[in-house]
């Protein structure tokens, strides 16, 4: 069966209201430029790493994709540029790691993140956007200085996706309330299947259920909430045993 005879049945079975169809993200979409004054740049994030702690693991695969946004209306253009790199950690994968990102020993031997490339793909970005950005920053600023001097933007934490009525904030769930699906877990797969979350609108159901304008994408709300601002505390030198108070 040809793509044009599967659309044509998709959209018949998508109007029926006891079924939901799914479509596969196209990764090669082309997107039009945003127009207007006010055009900004932003870099959606993504790292696999070999555990949880960014003070004993590390990065093995870091996926950045740069587009294009617009100021006033928060729509977002172009894709303009976009890196995945691998890293050999010198340390084994723990198995428990591998079973979920599917990255092994002998992919990342030898291997190392090209700094350069990522440089140029962060030139001129004034956001950098991760997806639960309270794990995957830590990991990227120690690797990589540069990213301590960008502001960062959580999509995980600074998106009302509650409110909005989305029951869950898992990335392969937003997906699916946004009508499509993508195998995740490798990087920049997962920063592709996030940039269509953000620039899709939010359902018309989640919209009416937030009070919010219909066509308001969740990037326009992230953005919002980027623009207000916020600190960050260390609690240095402080015992392990208080860590619950401080973060309290």
């Amino acid at each position: 069966m040809t793509r044009p005879d599967a659309e044509v049945l998709a959209a018949r079975l998508a109007e029926h209201p006891d079924y939901r169809v799914l479509r596969r993200l196209d990764v090669a979409r082309e997107w039009p430029a945003v127009t207007g004054r006010g055009t900004a740049f932003a870099v959606v994030l993504d790292t696999e790493t070999t555990g949880m702690d960014p003070a004993t693991d590390k990065v093995i695969e870091l996926a950045l994709v740069k587009f294009e946004y617009s100021r006033e209306s928060g729509a977002i253009g172009r894709v303009f540029d976009a890196y995945d790199g691998l890293e050999d950690p010198g340390m084994p994968i723990p198995p428990e790691s591998t079973a979920i990102h599917h990255i092994t020993d002998d992919m990342v031997r030898g291997q190392r993140l090209d700094e350069a490339a990522i440089g140029r793909v962060l030139e001129g970005a004034g956001l950098v956007i991760a997806h639960n950005a309270g794990f995957d920053r830590p990991f990227v600023e120690a690797r990589l200085p540069a990213f301590r001097t960008l502001p960062w933007a959580c999509s995980l934490k600074e998106v009302p996706w509650d409110s909005l009525g989305l029951g869950s904030a898992k990335l392969d769930y937003l997906a699916y309330r946004y009508g499509f699906f993508f195998e995740g877990h490798r990087a920049e797969v997962d920063c592709r299947a996030l940039l269509e979350v953000l620039r899709s609108p939010i359902p018309e159901f989640a919209a009416q259920a937030a009070g919010t304008t219909s066509g308001t994408t969740a990037f326009r709300l992230l953005l919002d909430s980027a623009r207000e601002p916020s600190c960050r505390v260390w609690a240095t030198g402080s015992a392990f045993e208080t860590k619950d108070i401080l973060r309290a």
